[in-house]
């Protein structure tokens, strides 16, 4: 027996017949784009594909501001508790944040603030996973020459002595060890992260930076004086020598599907490329001076930010550019989440870092839209029932192109906002005047959807068999 104040047993009750007696399949389309875009649906026969044919690029899409420590430089995303640390260079400390821009901790480098400056500069962490100290942070400070280890607790375990002014520093997870170089002499320190021993090799004169090739453990030393690059093995035989390369590279970063190193030269724009396997290089010029750079696991891009024009460059594995995209005020540093693609930006005039996601501007579809579009293509259905959920605003219209064997074309239009849900949602809309529509390779859906905005399509049918259908359009004729 039906309760009288039941008033939604009727909807429940057809949409239990549907459940019962049809097939369904939904889809869910997206507009990642700033306009509203036509979409064009199923016609398999006439090549038609979903989205519109404008060209749409990319957009980097700001998601929070997280006031740091003063003058932020280098950053770090450290894989053992997902969070990023940035180092303070003028406050002396260390900020941790999240992927929600949520500051979780902030370290001083001294206990007692102010007492004595570290001025640190660098970052980075241990990434090997079998490693007794993974996740250890290690912060190298130019005026205490000293690296500080930050525990996955948080707290600094101890101060390493290094070179005097150091400049630059690597986490080598082939031998779990660090490599660092300074302005002062023609020596590199390696630091093995065990034991703690440190062992000083002589290189050919004085460095300025260091690079990784993270999959051999080479590493690529610059020599300003002498505009020159070294390589050397873990065991600290060099390997090559490239001349006449530049007087300042100040980043380094390596991708590891083209098996190249990339070198940010900062007096001119440009950057040097090296083949980590050939050891020969190239030089190909950007549109500002760089000043930062970083490696997108997620996309298997690298990412260059440039100084003068406050923009970030993006370079794929055939080293060439794609869809650059401004970013106000880009200063300092850039640190990416390898697998939600987060980029985290630092502005050290600001005192801040900005998190945001580069968006790919398109019309897409989920789900196995094209599987589907195949299939009723030779195995035809009709629609029984159909229904829309929209992210925001529906779609006002629903052109249905109806097209006989002969080639004659008839459109009709529905307006969805006759449909309205009966549960009185204003992003739902219950399509009854569908029924009897053909889905096969000549007929085709159309409609606006629009901007920033994501509907479902969920579409319930019955298989059709061709033949039957083919008699119907000649009886129509």
């Amino acid at each position: 027996m039906i309760h009288p104040l039941d008033s939604h047993y009727t909807y429940r009750h057809f949409y239990k017949t549907l459940t019962k007696e049809f097939q369904s399949v939904q889809f869910v389309i997206c507009n990642s784009t700033d306009t509203s875009q036509r979409v064009r649906l199923w016609g398999a026969n006439s090549d038609l594909s979903l989205s519109t044919t404008e060209k749409f690029a990319n957009r980097f899409n700001d998601t929070q501001t997280i006031a740091v420590g003063s003058y932020p430089q280098g950053m770090v995303y450290n894989p053992a508790n997902d969070l990023f640390y940035v180092v303070n260079q003028l406050s002396d400390d260390v900020t941790l944040f999240n992927s929600q821009g949520s500051i979780i901790e902030t370290i001083a480098l001294s206990d007692i603030p102010f007492s004595i400056s570290y001025s640190p500069i660098a970052i980075t962490v241990n990434t090997k996973e079998d490693s007794p100290r993974y996740g250890e942070v290690y912060v190298l400070s130019s005026i205490r020459d000293t690296i500080s280890v930050i525990t996955l607790d948080f707290s600094i375990s101890e101060e390493l002595s290094v070179i005097k002014r150091p400049t630059s520093f690597v986490y080598n997870p082939i031998d779990d060890a660090l490599y660092v170089v300074g302005i002062t002499e023609p020596n590199m320190f390696v630091i093995d992260i065990v034991t703690r021993a440190v062992e000083q090799r002589g290189i050919e004169g004085i460095p300025s930076t260091i690079g990784l090739d993270s999959d051999s453990g080479n590493v690529f030393i610059h020599i300003p004086e002498l505009e020159e690059i070294y390589v050397y093995t873990t065991s600290h035989t060099r390997v090559a020598m490239m001349d006449q390369i530049t007087k300042n590279i100040i980043a380094w970063a390596y991708h590891p599907l083209s098996k190249h190193i990339y070198g940010v030269v900062e007096n001119n724009a440009s950057l040097v490329i090296i083949d980590a396997l050939s050891l020969t290089h190239i030089r190909i010029p950007l549109e500002g001076v760089g000043g930062s750079i970083a490696y997108s696991e997620s996309e298997g891009l690298i990412y260059i930010g440039e100084t003068t024009n406050g923009q970030i460059l993006r370079l794929n594995s055939e080293n060439e550019f794609i869809d650059p995209y401004p970013i106000a005020d880009f200063e300092t540093g850039i640190a990416i989440h390898p697998k939600s693609g987060l980029v985290a930006l630092s502005k050290a005039t600001l005192n801040s870092v900005t998190l945001g996601r580069v968006t790919h501007q398109e019309v897409s579809i989920k789900e196995d839209y094209d599987e589907y579009r195949q299939e009723f293509q030779f195995n035809p259905a009709q629609v029984k029932h159909l229904k829309i959920i929209s992210s925001g605003r529906l779609i006002s219209t629903l052109e249905l192109e109806d097209i006989s064997v002969s080639g004659k074309s008839d459109r009709r239009s529905l307006s969805i906002g006759n449909y309205n849900s009966p549960q009185n949602f204003l992003n739902v809309a219950e399509v009854h005047e569908i029924e009897g529509t053909v889905i096969d390779g000549l007929h085709r859906w159309y409609f606006t959807i629009p901007a920033q905005t994501t509907i479902t399509l969920l579409i319930y049918y019955t298989k059709l068999d061709w033949f039957d259908v083919l008699e119907n359009e000649l009886e129509k004729r």
